[in-house]
């Protein structure tokens, strides 16, 4: 869980608390998951990405080098609670961060399948039927 303050944005839109149920989020343009639409900023511009003992920011390689705390980076960096963080004109800063365990769908689904088998389901010989069909 990750929640990033953008203090300053050349696109003001994107000013404000921002809060993610993910370890791993990417600021850029188009397909950031903080998105401004600015000038020659790459779709993975800097990722900010929450680790078992630490909090990573790394830029992409297009980046030349982002700011923390005021002072020039270029490659990866360990973040703390409260850093602040410039990447071509936008300044931000983690509020907070946590990481949290996910659950794959498959994790989920072979759960469900081992209880359906236990219960011996009417619906096995339909989920035999789709698995042999989707192989």
């Amino acid at each position: 869980m990750l929640v990033i303050e953008i203090m300053t944005c050349p696109d003001p839109e994107f000013e404000g608390v921002w809060r993610f149920h993910q370890n791993q989020i990417y600021l850029g343009y188009p397909e950031g998951d903080i998105a401004p639409a600015v000038d020659g900023l790459p779709s993975f511009a800097y990722m900010i990405e929450v680790l078992p003992h630490m909090i990573q920011g790394t830029p992409h390689p297009e980046v030349d080098h982002w700011l923390l705390n005021g002072k020039r980076a270029t490659r990866p960096r360990r973040l703390r609670l409260g850093d602040t963080i410039v990447v071509m004109g936008i300044k931000m800063k983690v509020v907070e961060a946590a990481l949290e365990e996910f659950t794959s769908r498959k994790t989920i689904l072979d759960s469900r399948l081992q209880e359906l088998i236990a219960a011996n389901s009417p619906i096995l010989p339909v989920i035999k039927l789709l698995k042999e069909k989707t192989k």
